[in-house]
């Protein structure tokens, strides 16, 4: 004997409202979390240049330097070096537009590679997932 319960749940409309206002939010966060990441690279690979963190020091002109830097993108392409950092359509950059950037960064017959960017990115990378936690924290506490 299977007994025909009727339950009505009231409320789930707002409910369900609440929980787009985290979507939204959380999708920000997420943001939040790879911007933070690409920065902490651009922080990463210029302090490799100036030979900290294990580099050689490549400046001589500090075009390089200068040059390397982070962009907050959303889904947007790029035609230059650079290593992305991508999570639920959103994109973050560090790179450079110098040409040179590769040939330091892989090197050359006549030049020793020294990765920059790569080693930053490797070092950012395991802090990237702890960056987007924190940030979607955040908003579950508000």
């Amino acid at each position: 004997m299977n007994p025909l319960v009727d339950i009505k749940i009231e409320g789930t409309e707002q409910l369900l409202k609440g929980f787009e206002k985290y979507r939204k939010e959380a999708k920000k966060a997420i943001k939040r979390g790879i911007d933070r990441t690409a920065i902490a690279i651009e922080s990463d690979a210029k302090t490799r240049l100036e030979g900290g963190l294990g580099g050689q020091r490549r400046i001589k002109t500090n075009r390089l330097r200068a040059s390397t830097h982070a962009e907050m993108k959303m889904g947007e392409s790029h035609g230059e070096y650079a290593l992305n950092e991508t999570i639920a359509d959103n994109e973050s950059v560090a790179g450079t537009n110098v040409f040179y950037g590769p040939f330091i960064e892989f090197g050359t017959k006549f030049i020793k590679a020294m990765s920059f960017l790569g080693f930053a990115a490797v070092r950012q990378d395991k802090l990237l997932r702890q960056r987007v936690e924190e940030e979607l924290n955040k908003v579950t506490r508000e």
